[in-house]
């Protein structure tokens, strides 16, 4: 966005000028995440924090994809580790 300017009139100052715009921050689930960023977030490499060591898997039967190994990132005795009921 900050590439693009819109030609805005400002009327104090009774002149035109070249407006900039940024996305400076943003509260949002994953799918508008990809819409904003034009990332994708569907596939093999769904996460762009750790892209390149995503493991994904498509289930046999199913038209899923599921994602692996995600806790190896914790500590060893991180408390996620042993909520066994939510995996």
């Amino acid at each position: 966005m900050w590439d693009l300017s819109v030609e805005v009139f400002d009327g104090f100052a009774n002149e035109t000028f070249k407006m900039h715009a940024i996305v400076f921050c943003t509260i949002n689930d994953f799918s508008a995440y990809g819409n904003l960023s034009r990332y994708s977030v569907k596939g093999h490499k769904a996460c762009p924090i750790g892209e390149k060591d995503t493991a994904s898997q498509q289930l046999k039967h199913e038209r899923k994809r599921v994602y692996l190994l995600h806790q190896r990132f914790l500590r060893s005795h991180h408390p996620y580790r042993r909520m066994k009921k939510s995996l």
